[in-house]
């Protein structure tokens, strides 16, 4: 489960927050293309919550089905609804003129309300969403979403952190390819970047003389694309040096570990040193500001790497 219902307040108690789930049902249904005939409020409701028109069409023309909806919202507590939560439904259905029932709940259905409500056979159409359902309903798409955002703000944020989506600066889709099979290796979680140099490096180290090596990079998958393009370029007289997973250069944390070590790479070329420690603390200090948050997930990498002696 995403959405923790207990934000919204309990309908049981004052403040002048008791309808929000009512309301909130209201809201989910519209969003889902019911017409709302008769909104929540506080007088003498009839037992009924709401009551919504679905249009469904036919040959015959367009019909519109009365719903009426009951609203519990019991995430409180945890309870499910019972059949003993839901009395006279039939009754109820009939006296506000419906031909079906709907149930909006923030737990589920007990085992005796769901065997009640099929007792009634033909006689009513009957219809639950409990929490699994709306929430499913929810994120089908992007207007579902900024509903749940209103009424579960804590929720959304904590699944946007925790599930990270690419955010879309280009035009095109931004891909990393398998210089083998041609796999995108941003979305295998299965990539890494070999690191590369001619095999002078090794025969004029030894003999100490000062070289400044060529660097070579293949992007592959692990595994057989990884030994098949490391035989091709050992016969071009490339040597592997290092690598590391593509994976672990989308945690923000890593990705600066990862560029700050090229950029100490290239220290004692170009640049001197003043303004190379000016450029690090810009890239140190603008980071916040472009990047999102890590997950659990990729906290405990980047401790795991840390304990190793890797970052």
């Amino acid at each position: 489960m995403i959405l923790d219902y207990t934000e919204i307040p309990q309908a049981n108690l004052g403040g002048g927050l008791q309808d929000t789930f009512e309301l909130f049902a209201r809201d989910f249904l519209e969003d889902l293309g019911f017409e709302i005939l008769q909104h929540p409020d506080r007088g003498a409701d009839g037992k009924k919550d709401l009551i919504v028109g679905e249009v469904r069409k036919g040959v015959g023309g367009k019909t519109i089905i009365r719903w009426l909806v009951s609203c519990k919202h019991y995430a409180h507590s945890g309870k499910s609804v019972s059949d003993t939560d839901e009395l006279d439904i039939n009754d109820r259905v009939a006296a506000h003129k419906c031909q079906g029932f709907l149930g909006v709940y923030s737990t589920l259905p007990a085992t005796s309300l769901n065997t009640k409500l099929h007792g009634y056979g033909d006689k009513i159409e009957h219809e639950i969403y409990d929490r699994e359902r709306i929430e499913k309903e929810l994120f089908k798409h992007p207007e579902g979403l900024k509903l749940a955002r209103r009424y579960f703000p804590i929720s959304i944020e904590k699944y946007i952190t925790q599930t990270p989506k690419p955010v879309k600066i280009f035009n095109e889709a931004t891909a990393i390819n398998c210089e083998y099979c041609g796999k995108d290796l941003l979305t295998t979680k299965n990539g890494i970047f070999v690191v590369l140099s001619d095999q002078n490096e090794q025969k004029i180290s030894r003999s100490g003389k000062k070289y400044n090596p060529e660097k070579y990079i293949y992007f592959s998958c692990k595994g057989e694309c990884d030994l098949r393009l490391d035989a091709k370029y050992r016969a071009k007289g490339l040597w592997y040096t290092g690598w590391e997973d593509i994976d672990d250069l989308m945690i923000p944390t890593l990705f600066l570990k990862n560029i700050m070590a090229y950029l100490n790479q290239l220290s004692d070329m170009e640049f001197s040193k003043e303004a190379h420690e000016k450029m690090k603390d810009l890239y140190i200090n603008v980071f916040p500001h472009i990047v999102r948050e890590l997950t659990e997930e990729e906290k405990e990498r980047v401790g795991s790497l840390m304990e190793f002696g890797i970052f």
